[in-house]
């Protein structure tokens, strides 16, 4: 390890920290890890130490704890990433705070509101320009007899955590307005009923759907590039990407800096959009403002984007590198899930599964620090109760 440098705290240890963790320490830099829970990231040698935190839904006591935390011997100064929603808007809301003791490299909540929230996600895409999905946002359930939108209907919630954090689901699809109006109710028990959103189905599944990711300053990247994911799990409205594949789409490009340069954001970011066959066009569906699940695919095709977060943080010139086109990545454990699905109701076959894993990098799995992969499926089954994959 470098000891002249600042360390690093990833908040959240799922496997995507697990390949930060990694890359940052390939690096040198000291990595440590903080998660309210149990995590793979704990187990790799490439961690120096792991924190126990409180829940995030405690943001106050969440909130000292960092501060507490930066008074331990070399944690003080140290780089702070966030790797999952909820820690991103504490982060943001608190940075004055934490950047007393920390680098921060969440942008401030006036940036991170427009992503936090996709009511104002999607009106950020109407003034910018960037397409979405015809989106309507009821502001009761009387409301919904009058949506002009054809079934089906995507019924989601404006911030992804609170129907994630109580049901494990991104979304519903409503085939009809009775199955509309039921959704809704469910929905409207465990949130707020103004951040429920009707939106129309964009068809195609795991094949259309599309991400522009990278390091980002000021809305410009500093490495932007393109992937393809066709498989996810759950495949209609996938918790996480399983399989990923890096691909050339300018389009897909030129709308997700519009889209950043329109908040002129900075920092790690991924862009999801879902080609619609109907319209002709990628639309919009979120914008992940972390480390997200599948963001190793980037260091397998060349760039290291964590270090290259860290590097930016610490005014350290670095070079950008080669990107690589049609470098592929996958999740075993939770892509077989939707593997066997798919097979399942015969839209995919055993021989098409086999080709689409040809050559591709493992999100878990190295033989250099096997512990994490192993502690994975062992936890199985804690995670299926308490989190979700």
């Amino acid at each position: 390890m470098n000891h002249n440098r600042p360390g690093a705290i990833i908040a959240g240890g799922h496997y995507h920290s697990l390949g930060a963790a990694r890359n940052l320490a390939k690096h040198g830099v000291s990595v440590y890890v903080v998660d309210s829970s149990i995590c793979v990231a704990q187990f790799s040698r490439h961690v120096r130490g792991f924190f126990r935190a409180p829940a995030t839904d405690d943001e106050a006591a969440y909130c000292e704890f960092f501060l507490k935390l930066a008074e331990r011997p070399g944690l003080g100064g140290a780089i702070l990433f966030p790797s999952d929603d909820e820690s991103v808007r504490i982060f943001a809301l608190h940075r004055d705070a934490l950047s007393e003791c920390y680098l921060v490299t969440t942008p401030p909540w006036d940036v991170i509101k427009y992503v936090y929230d996709k009511r104002l996600t999607y009106r950020l895409a109407t003034q910018v320009g960037v397409p979405a999905p015809d989106t309507c946002n009821p502001a009761n359930i009387g409301d919904l007899d009058g949506l002009d939108l054809e079934f089906p209907l995507v019924v989601k919630p404006a911030i992804s955590t609170h129907l994630s954090a109580a049901t494990k689901k991104k979304a519903y699809r409503a085939n009809d307005r009775e199955e509309l109006r039921r959704y809704y109710r469910e929905m409207a028990a465990i949130m707020d009923p103004g951040e429920i959103l009707i939106q129309e189905l964009i068809p195609g599944r795991g094949a259309n759907l599309f991400s522009y990711f990278g390091f980002f300053r000021g809305g410009k990247a500093v490495a932007g590039y393109c992937a393809q994911r066709p498989r996810q799990h759950p495949m209609e409205f996938g918790r996480a990407s399983t399989l990923a594949v890096t691909v050339n789409i300018p389009e897909l490009e030129a709308l997700g800096e519009k889209l950043l340069s329109g908040i002129g954001y900075s920092g790690l970011a991924e862009v999801e959009f879902m080609y619609d066959p109907k319209h002709a066009r990628f639309e919009l569906l979120d914008i992940n403002p972390r480390i997200w699940g599948w963001h190793t695919l980037a260091i397998h095709a060349g760039i290291d984007l964590p270090f290259l977060a860290y590097a930016d943080a610490i005014g350290q010139p670095v070079s950008v590198g080669t990107f690589r086109e049609g470098v592929k990545w996958v999740r075993m454990t939770t892509d077989i899930l939707t593997v066997v699905s798919e097979m399942w109701h015969g839209r995919l076959t055993l021989g098409g599964y086999l080709k689409s894993l040809r050559g591709c990098k493992d999100a878990v799995f190295t033989l250099s620090d096997p512990l994490p992969a192993l502690m994975e499926v062992l936890l199985i089954p804690y995670y299926a109760k308490h989190r979700g994959f």
